[in-house]
């Protein structure tokens, strides 16, 4: 049976590959260039990385460092008022959030039973 965080991360990376195509063959303009990939392609990386927990929050903190960083260069730099790009990057946080917080709660989950041992 698959984590919450899993699926989440399916949904992350479908979400970044349909906003690119959007984005890409002109029907809804983000103003986001390639980036919906760069966070699917992490997100991939963290599903893949599914025997190392470690990693995963690791990549995980990247993935909420970087977005971090695209919303402040998005809202200082661009100026940009397109509203869709604005709203993909509140869910990629939202959904971020989601992913590290339940990362965090298996870490913390495993350490624990560890320590009893």
């Amino acid at each position: 049976m698959f984590r919450k965080h899993f699926y989440l991360l399916l949904l992350l990376i479908v979400l970044g590959i349909i906003t690119y195509i959007l984005e890409y063959s002109n029907t809804i303009k983000f103003d986001l260039s390639i980036y919906p990939l760069i966070i699917s392609f992490f997100s991939l990386l963290v599903l893949v990385l599914k025997n190392s927990l470690k990693k995963q929050v690791y990549f995980s903190k990247i993935i909420f460092f970087l977005n971090s960083i695209y919303i402040l260069k998005f809202i200082i730099f661009d100026s940009s008022t397109e509203l869709y790009g604005y709203l993909y990057l509140a869910i990629v946080t939202l959904i971020m959030a989601l992913i590290y917080k339940s990362l965090k709660r298996d870490k913390d989950l495993i350490d624990s039973v560890d320590r009893l041992r």
